[in-house]
């Protein structure tokens, strides 16, 4: 049968993020659930308002390495004993660090929902931080940062985290370097926890189908014992921008691609000129069809795709564009998409707005079919300080944005000529040509 016409699809009227139902347990734990039903498959996530600006400058990484040897045995457990604990519950539990929070995440069947909480709150309250795993933890920890050398990805967006934000500790890698790793030890990571991990700097948010459980009745008597005093995270000013263009060119000798990575000021989700933006970037480079893309791919054939987005933080968000050509079109790449960025000040068309309107309103009830994506959310949401209505807030927002308006937050946010714009690649064959460009003076780095 052939198909002429395409089907209709109704537009998602009415849909809204699932709403909370909230408490706070006898010990100070604040705690969120989200009926979702036919998710029988519950997400959890233990979330403590601890920023990585807590972590001493000299052991920066000692948060990421909490996490990851916080579930290498618990409550008189070891490493290998806990992991069959959580195996018998068909349980997943892991832990890490954003620049915002600090995460301990577990999925779990419902059924067996309850024996899976108590192992967390094990984790949590009594980690054993056996000395021989985190040895080994560290261990990996450094090897990672060896091997991140060797992928261009990895190294531009360090470059380019470094170059715009300069000592903020946003700058440098959330799981620390080299030298921070290898100066933490096994009682700085005691410390932290200690410090740090206590149920009145948390939010417990779950996620699932809560037809036949009490999802609060089993979090107090799992959790509703624990208790630990300690300090609260201390409040830091937003990370500054550089205001200034920079071209950087990291040396990857004989490379026969560039990786891209251009930076510079953009919006967070507070802001109410968040849901304008994000519309307009999904014109210039947040889609397929976006100008970015289209030319960089479709008209010239340098890449397999660029694209740009709205990166955020609590204190900070960053317009991104992401991309990797063919080494003999660097140069032309980078002034394309510096020109994309220019000639889109007040150039967006009602077509394009129309199109990021409705690719962003009509698709996010897809976005949140999960439990854990709404555990995801909320995680953001709560990290970054917004309201729990965000969501629907945002969604009325978008839904109401004029190609005037994203014209005009376009316009207000975006400095194509105050960009940061990072290479890596080969130094030898691109350094004249990027120089020829004029955006800015080269600055080479030669990695060890």
């Amino acid at each position: 049968m052939t198909v002429t016409t395409a089907p209709s699809v109704a537009v998602a009227d009415g849909w809204r993020f699932p709403s909370a139902v909230e408490d706070v347990l006898p010990n100070g734990l604040r705690m969120l659930a989200y009926h979702c039903p036919g998710q029988y498959v519950v997400s959890t996530s233990l979330l403590f308002d601890v920023p990585l600006t807590v972590e001493a400058r000299e052991l920066e990484g000692v948060a990421a390495l909490t996490g990851r040897t916080l579930t290498q045995g618990a409550a008189g457990r070891s490493a290998e004993d806990f992991a069959d604990a959580l195996a018998v519950c068909g349980a997943d539990l892991v832990a890490g660090v954003t620049p915002d929070a600090f995460a301990v995440r577990l999925s779990a069947p419902a059924t067996r929902l309850d024996p899976a909480l108590g192992l967390l709150c094990d984790a949590v309250q009594s980690a054993t931080f056996d000395t021989n795993e985190f040895e080994h933890e560290k261990s990996l920890r450094l090897q990672e940062i060896e091997q991140a050398r060797a992928y261009p990805q990895h190294v531009a967006v360090e470059r380019l985290n470094a170059a715009l934000f300069g000592e903020a500790r946003v700058a440098r890698p959330s799981g620390g370097d080299t030298d921070s790793v290898a100066a933490v030890g096994r009682d700085d990571v005691i410390a932290y926890a200690e410090r740090y991990l206590h149920p009145h700097r948390a939010t417990l948010v779950i996620a699932g189908d809560f037809a036949d459980i009490d999802p609060f009745a089993l979090a107090e008597r799992t959790l509703g014992g624990w208790s630990r005093d300690g300090d609260v995270a201390a409040c830091t000013e937003p990370p500054q921008f550089s205001r200034r263009p920079q071209l950087i060119l990291v040396d990857f000798p004989e490379a026969t691609q560039s990786t891209i990575r251009v930076g510079g000021p953009g919006v967070t989700r507070a802001d109410e000129r968040w849901a304008a933006m994000f519309v307009a970037n999904h014109a210039v480079g947040g889609s397929f069809s976006s100008r970015i893309n289209t030319v960089l791919r479709e008209q010239k054939g340098v890449t397999y795709g660029a694209s740009s987005s709205l990166d955020t933080g609590r204190g900070a968000g960053v317009l991104a564009v992401s991309t990797a050509v063919r080494s003999g079109a660097t140069a032309e790449s980078i002034a394309d998409i510096v020109a994309i960025l220019r000639d889109a000040n007040g150039s967006l068309t009602d077509e394009e707005v129309t199109t990021g309107v409705h690719a962003a309103a009509d698709s996010a009830a897809l976005g949140f079919e999960r439990a854990d994506a709404v555990v995801g959310r909320v995680e953001l949401l709560l990290s970054q300080g917004l309201p729990l209505d965000h969501v629907d807030v945002n969604l009325a927002r978008i839904r109401a944005v004029t190609t005037g308006a994203a014209n005009d937050a376009y316009a207000e946010i975006v400095r194509p000529d105050e960009l940061t714009i990072v290479v890596v690649g080969d130094a030898a064959s691109l350094g004249d040509s990027l120089a020829a460009i004029g955006y800015a003076d080269v600055e080479l780095i030669t990695p060890e």
